[in-house]
Formats: C-alpha cells, structure tokens, sequence
C-alpha cells in the first residue's frame, strides 16, 4: 500500500475510533500497522473496558513494552491475591514461635522468602517462561 493510501485508512480509523465504532477502526488500524492507533485500542481496552487480556495484544502488536509489563504486574499481584497468605507454608520454628499470632503481623513477614511457597509446578513454568521472555 503506498503512503497516500495508509493515511487515508489512519485517517478513516480515527474517525471510525472517535465515533465509537471500535471493530472498523481496529480492522483499519491492523491493516495499516499504525502504532499510535494499536495504542488507543490498547488503552480503550485496558481502562475503560477493563478487558486487560484484549489490550495485551493491541500493546505487543504496536511494541509497548512498559504496557505489557504493567499487565504482567497486574496479572502476577492479582495472582498472589487470589492464592491468598493461606498458601505459604511457615518453617516449624516460625510456626511454634508465631502461634497464636495473626499470619499478616509483621513478625511473621519476616520470616517468609520465595522458597517458602507452595507453587504448583505448572504455574512455576509457566511463571519462569513468562519471565525468560522479557
């Protein structure tokens, strides 16, 4: 497609994008690899359609790194918050030292390191593979 074209389609896929007609935009946006529009559907996605596993795409396709890692940090806390505290396992001499004692003290975070968390070996892989990628 030659330069004339492209602006033509940018220009036809902001207006489709300002009208709220987000499936021509977004197919006018990919056919012409316009970063700047990837973005704002990234970010329609993201913030206010809080469908961050759509945005994912939109950010990688147009190359927004910091965008992805943001997901990446949202996934991974929203991750430990659903484990829960529940899932780690205290060494015996914290647990004989700290019973009695809520798990969120402060006392018994201090005791805690990554080796003390019950992961399950498919999400460990999964974790490292994510990780291995950046």
């Amino acid at each position: 497609m030659d330069s004339k074209e492209r602006v033509q389609l940018i220009r036809e896929g902001n207006t489709a994008f300002n009208a709220g007609d987000i499936r021509k935009a977004r197919e006018l946006f990919l056919r012409t690899d316009y970063k700047d529009g990837l973005i704002r559907l990234g970010d329609h996605f993201m913030y206010d359609r809080k469908l961050p596993m759509l945005a994912f795409g939109y950010y990688k396709k147009a190359g927004r790194q910091d965008k992805v890692d943001e997901i990446y940090q949202r996934m991974v806390y929203a991750l430990s918050v659903w484990l829960g505290r529940d899932k780690w396992k205290m060494p015996n001499s914290a647990n004989q030292s700290n019973e009695g004692q809520n798990i969120g003290d402060q006392s018994s975070q201090s005791t805690l390191n990554p080796d003390d968390f019950k992961v399950h070996p498919i999400l460990k892989a999964k974790a490292l593979e994510i990780l291995s990628s950046k």
